[in-house]
């Protein structure tokens, strides 16, 4: 199977090549910097061009790419992170679109995330849940808006909304110096509840998305174990062998640019019924677990 992947230098990406490569498929990257190799990748495709991007002898085209979400949220930095996923999706659209339809891929993975839902207190969420409120619940509701036009190709479209990635990379990576020097502590109150996945789990349910033709439309990318935030921070500093004492409080990251403290305080209790559904089997489901395999 060759499978195109953009994104496919980042965090998540990385993590989806070494799956696909380790289930024998190959990887096509698509990137700005075309000429630049890409780790487990046989092939690199450029962006640069967004009329003349070639998805062609592709089986499946994955879409991870757009501008990162941390970062203080100015007017152009929201401006940045909108475009670049809605923009990018269309034109990828539009490329499987140009391709015959007996040569287009056969599903198109286009990333997603569970800001979808907005901040929702103690409610649990599934694929059915409505849209929330906010600029990430806009920018997940168009993003996805997008990658659905796909289906009108006789593409099957899968839409893993993502929960919060947990790895050696991403998050943690920006964590672990501020709770490895004891300075960890909640968020807020800490009852806004954190729904997380260890970034293996997650790369094996893009790559079940894309093997198994009876996944399609929305799902939900998270273990089926979320947690509050008093809970993930307890169990991080542990882990570490810290302690999490200090507190940041609400009013600090309600102040904080654009709307930004949302991304700290939000509560997304998040139900992953498709996948279990599908009887996935999480390697990792409990965030002890998680931790102990990326702090060994």
């Amino acid at each position: 199977m060759k499978i195109g992947i953009t994104g496919a230098r980042g965090f998540l990406g990385q993590a989806i090549t070494t799956e696909a490569n380790g289930r024998g498929w190959s990887i096509v990257a698509f990137s700005r910097s075309a000429d630049k190799s890409i780790d487990g990748a046989e092939e690199v495709r450029s962006l640069l061009d967004r009329e003349a991007i070639d998805v062609s002898g592709l089986d499946a085209v994955v879409n991870l790419a757009g501008e990162p979400i941390p970062g203080l949220w100015t007017k152009e930095k929201k401006r940045k992170i909108r475009d670049s996923r809605i923009d990018l999706t269309a034109d990828l659209v539009d490329a499987i679109k140009r391709i015959s339809r007996s040569r287009r891929p056969s599903v198109f993975v286009s990333a997603s995330a569970i800001g979808y839902y907005g901040s929702r207190g103690d409610e649990w969420l599934d694929e059915e849940s409505d849209v929330g409120f906010g600029f990430l619940s806009e920018v997940c509701r168009d993003w996805e808006a997008e990658a659905m036009a796909a289906s009108r190709l006789g593409v099957r479209v899968v839409i893993p909304r993502i929960g919060l990635v947990l790895g050696d990379g991403g998050l943690l990576k920006r964590m672990r110096p501020v709770f490895k020097m004891g300075l960890g502590g909640r968020l807020g109150s800490g009852q806004q509840w954190m729904s997380w996945i260890h970034v293996e789990d997650l790369a094996a349910i893009f790559a079940d998305s894309i093997e198994n033709a009876g996944v399609r439309g929305r799902v939900n990318c998270v273990s089926p174990h979320p947690v509050t935030n008093r809970e993930f921070t307890a169990t991080y500093a542990r882990a570490l062998g810290r302690p999490a004492f200090l507190p940041v409080p609400s009013f600090l990251l309600q102040r904080l640019p654009g709307g930004m403290g949302s991304l700290f305080l939000d509560s997304q209790r998040v139900d992953p019924v498709v996948m279990k559904a599908f009887d996935h089997d999480w390697k990792f489901p409990r965030l002890e677990e998680a931790f102990a395999e990326i702090e060994s």
